[in-house]
């Protein structure tokens, strides 16, 4: 008798720890990172209605700055319009920027990033990341990585192949390597960046994504926790819909001059989104945006489009 409870405590044990170690956050499930959108990194003096394209560098290296003294981060991404211009000396520039992280850094394709008749094409764009930034290994503008397990990074690039539009369109090709990337991501959380917000934070129709119904159906056949993150709209919005996070984030270049810290812990049965807003130490540029600016209570959203938890079930 004495041997049968001591098996039936000794497996109770097991069962019991098993569990409290797998949904106990660990390193090892936890991906902490920088979302950086709308850069719009310009060497110009000229300033627009709601881009202080004159201050870009110092509004960057603030930023720069900032992140450097965050701790334990995976990885820096740009979700699009890194330059305000298609310009070869405005990308090398900013990469020597964006080199002096501490983290590596990735990037989403953006509508002001290239031009389809001039020279900073998508493949020359490519060309000179690869040059620049040692950690962009991929020869397309749209790729994939894990940066730890349990977690898959999807890049999408939303820019059309074609004519100048602010519209975005996803084609065949990504839709239908997105689906079978998911098929194979079924265990793990899937965070999506592009330029281009699949439910844009405000209606602007001249913005939206053109084929945004396909991309969702792609998206509605998977019921792991995806969360989308992307900028272009410059505005600050969190809105949680099914098993599917969207994340829109402001532009840096404009009013409230931010980006995000996001830290995603992977446990047993939930995801736990933690979003830290970031706004510039320079106050005196991020005043002069405010003036500048027409609608910024949309662009800085409210209090839980800034900082926010949400809680995700698997």
């Amino acid at each position: 008798m004495k041997k049968l409870l001591k098996d039936c405590f000794y497996i109770f044990f097991i069962v019991a720890l098993m569990f409290f170690i797998t949904d106990l956050p660990s390193f090892s499930r936890t991906v902490k990172f920088v979302q950086l959108s709308d850069v719009h990194f310009a060497q110009v003096q000229e300033d627009t209605s709601y881009k202080l394209l004159s201050k870009t560098r110092p509004l960057l290296e603030d930023a720069v700055k900032q992140i450097n003294c965050e701790k334990k981060v995976d990885f820096v991404i740009i979700t699009g319009d890194l330059i305000d211009k298609p310009q070869k000396d405005s990308l090398y520039a900013v990469s020597e920027i964006l080199n002096t992280m501490n983290y590596p850094w990735y990037f989403a394709m953006g509508n002001h990033d290239t031009t389809t008749s001039g020279f900073l094409t998508k493949a020359k764009y490519v060309e000179i990341l690869k040059e620049v930034n040692p950690n962009y290994k991929f020869d397309s503008t749209y790729y994939t990585f894990k940066p730890k397990p349990g977690f898959r990074v999807i890049v999408l690039d939303g820019a059309k192949n074609k004519g100048i539009s602010s519209n975005g369109k996803i084609t065949q090709e990504q839709l239908c390597w997105l689906d079978e990337l998911l098929a194979e991501s079924k265990n793990d959380v899937v965070l999506i960046f592009l330029h281009f917000p699949l439910l844009p934070p405000y209606d602007a129709p001249a913005h939206k994504i053109l084929n945004d119904n396909e991309f969702k159906a792609v998206l509605d056949k998977y019921k792991m926790p995806i969360a989308i993150f992307s900028g272009h709209y410059h505005a600050a919005k969190i809105t949680k819909r099914g098993n599917i996070l969207h994340v829109s984030s402001p532009t840096l270049a404009g009013y409230p001059n931010s980006f995000r810290v996001i830290t995603v812990d992977n446990k047993f049965k939930k995801v736990i989104f933690k979003f830290d807003f970031h706004e510039t130490n320079l106050k005196d540029l991020q005043k002069k945006t405010k003036i500048l600016t027409l609608g910024g209570k949309i662009y800085y959203g409210r209090p839980q489009d800034r900082n926010n938890i949400i809680i995700m079930d698997k």
